[in-house]
């Protein structure tokens, strides 16, 4: 009878939670010790805030205790954290650090990584905000065995996820967080009993994403972009950074846009990026459409539905 395996875990964003909890509920592991971000200044305070791993970390019963990890720079500290560990296993999910080469080959049963797209595609920092953004119908979560390449090492399993013309990266991470932590629960014990072998991924098929593709610049919506890739960065780009627009007629105002929808059936005759009326509807123009503002935020104001926003300025 196979024993408990003594097993490392490493991540920090929201994705990362389930699949925490998924393996603290495996009677197969032993959590020997939870490596996380450092904590970060955050708010107009700028107050040290942990990360959403290490909040739900505090959460689970019976975990209070564990060995805890916040290196700046996990490869300086990787051979610590080995050897007061010993892991078997490694898992990662969302951490935002490279993984060094000692963790990557010394466990037992490697290290294997929950990614939150069909490998090849979308190998990086940033899957679940590309794939909308490039309006695919399509993802999923791959657990990959990691090697020193970024998100190119050999495949365990998928699991395929449907991409809804509503979902915005939070309510898609969410999704795969979920598929992916229930993926681990039926692989891990497959995977220590020998029953999987890895299968290459087909590497010229690779795409790749990086954190510099969700910047606050990237999120900016210009008159000439075209009208449906702005409905699809309003969804990608929630909730951060949240797309935005500058407008002439509010003073040069960044606009937050929250929720938007395409307008089909209005058209207004506009030669630059401004917010239209029509009765208790509030729109904004652009080169080849009109897209319907549902939820907006003007600079140094509150988050407000369109009605509400109507009350707070002028709008043509």
């Amino acid at each position: 009878m196979q024993g408990k395996i003594k097993t490392l875990f490493i991540g920090t964003g929201e994705f990362a939670v389930p699949v925490l909890k998924s393996l603290v509920g495996l009677e197969l592991v032993d959590l020997v010790g939870v490596v996380t971000q450092p904590d970060k200044p955050a708010g107009r305070k700028q107050e040290l805030t942990p990360g959403p791993l290490k909040k739900a970390l505090q959460e689970i019963p019976d975990l209070g205790n564990v060995q805890l990890f916040q290196p700046e720079k996990l490869r300086e500290a990787a051979d610590d954290i080995m050897s007061q560990t010993s892991p078997e296993l490694i898992v990662v999910a969302a951490y935002g650090q490279m993984i060094p080469n000692s963790m990557l080959n010394t466990p037992k049963h490697k290290c294997l990584n929950l990614h939150g797209s069909l490998l090849p595609q979308l190998r990086g920092a940033v899957p679940v905000q590309m794939a909308i953004l490039q309006g695919l119908s399509e993802t999923g979560v791959t657990i990959q065995q990691m090697v020193k390449e970024l998100d190119a090492g050999p495949i365990l399993t998928t699991v395929d996820c449907e991409i809804s013309p509503s979902e915005t990266a939070e309510s898609l991470m969410k999704k795969l967080a979920d598929l992916g932590a229930a993926l681990l629960v039926e692989t891990l014990p497959r995977w220590v009993a020998g029953e999987i072998q890895p299968q290459e991924q087909d590497h010229s098929q690779a795409t790749f994403c990086y954190q510099a593709d969700i910047a606050k610049e990237k999120a900016e919506i210009r008159f000439e972009t075209p009208l449906e890739q702005v409905e699809r960065m309003v969804r990608a780009f929630y909730p951060w950074p949240v797309a935005w627009a500058k407008l002439d007629a509010q003073e040069g105002k960044a606009l937050k846009i929250f929720k938007a929808r395409i307008e089909q059936e209005l058209k207004f005759k506009s030669n630059e990026l401004e917010i239209r009326r029509d009765g208790k509807r509030l729109f904004l123009t652009l080169q080849n459409g009109v897209l319907e503002l549902l939820e907006v935020q003007l600079e140094g104001k509150q988050r407000l539905g369109a009605l509400d926003y109507l009350w707070l300025v002028n709008a043509k």
